[in-house]
């Protein structure tokens, strides 16, 4: 009995043999070897500014997507931009730090992710895409771009593009908003919603050289009046916001009219949060006319010394 088994071992593996066909586990290792391999070629195609061997790695029906929201290209459109821009001899220049591939149970299909650092532009990227294995070779059918983003940069990456999305004008008209309500709720000595649209560790700047407070400190100064119904009123004459290359900051400046002071001037800084634009930082002067500024400049000077 034991002879009879033996002989049936040996005999299913000379069968196995006849067969020509590889066990499953090397076939898988030597594909996913061969699709490697494509992405190699197509590394050092595009090093080399080579389009032909670029394009070769190529189904005729494969996808490209770029880093913007926008760029989805399919082959007959990415094509001639890529030959285009490599016809300068310029090539992308990537080094390649981890890369992933997992193989399709039918052995067709191969799906990969990678991490480069991009040369050209100092910075990860995070190519993922898939291949199929067309008349025996394999062809990349779908490659995307991703920029990994750092998860303590996640929020004002996130504010930055939600901004972009909706528009400078419609951010402007937010910021605005923001200030108008602000000069509203002082006057109506509401503090509550006055406090409400600063950011948590906005800092006010007063007209006096040692009125400058934290968020918590500007409210203790503000209470006793608020809480009396009693505001002041700046009333907005002129104004002008910048924001920031990404979205998520703006800076302003902006001339006030005051019934008790005249022309003032406030200045500062806004963030976009999850809640929308605080106010970050706020400095109310009161500019004084060339004419007068020798006068007025000797009498703070004195009063300074006085004060010493």
């Amino acid at each position: 009995m034991r002879l009879f088994f033996v002989f049936s071992i040996v005999t299913a593996l000379f069968l196995s043999g006849c067969t020509g066909k590889a066990p499953a586990n090397t076939r898988t290792a030597t594909d996913k070897h061969n699709a490697e391999a494509v992405l190699d070629q197509y590394y050092e195609a595009v090093g080399k500014a080579d389009f032909d061997g670029f394009i070769a790695q190529f189904s005729k029906n494969a996808v490209f997507y770029g880093t913007d929201a926008t760029e989805i290209w399919a082959f007959e459109e990415f094509a001639p931009s890529i030959k285009e821009s490599f016809s300068t001899g310029v090539g992308w220049d990537f080094d390649l730090i981890d890369r992933r591939l997992t193989l399709s149970q039918s052995g067709d299909v191969v799906w990969f992710s990678e991490l480069a650092h991009f040369n050209n532009t100092d910075y990860l990227l995070r190519p993922t895409g898939v291949m199929e294995k067309q008349d025996g070779a394999w062809k990349i059918i779908q490659i995307v771009m991703g920029i990994p983003i750092p998860n303590l940069l996640y929020p004002p990456v996130l504010q930055g593009m939600q901004a972009t999305t909706l528009g400078k004008d419609v951010e402007t008209g937010k910021i605005n908003a923001v200030l108008d309500n602000v000069h509203k709720h002082a006057a109506n000595a509401d503090g509550v919603a006055y406090f409400a649209l600063y950011d948590e560790d906005a800092i006010f700047i007063g007209t006096d050289v040692s009125e400058r407070w934290t968020k918590a400190q500007f409210q203790i100064y503000a209470e006793p009046s608020f809480s009396q119904g009693k505001g002041w009123r700046y009333t907005p004459r002129e104004r002008h916001v910048v924001l920031s290359p990404m979205s998520n900051m703006a800076w302003f400046d902006e001339i006030l009219d005051s019934e008790s002071y005249g022309t003032s001037r406030g200045t500062g800084v806004l963030v976009r949060t999850k809640d929308g634009w605080k106010i970050s930082q706020y400095h109310l002067t009161f500019p004084i006319p060339n004419d007068l500024a020798d006068a007025m400049t000797t009498q703070i000077k004195a009063y300074e010394k006085g004060a010493q």
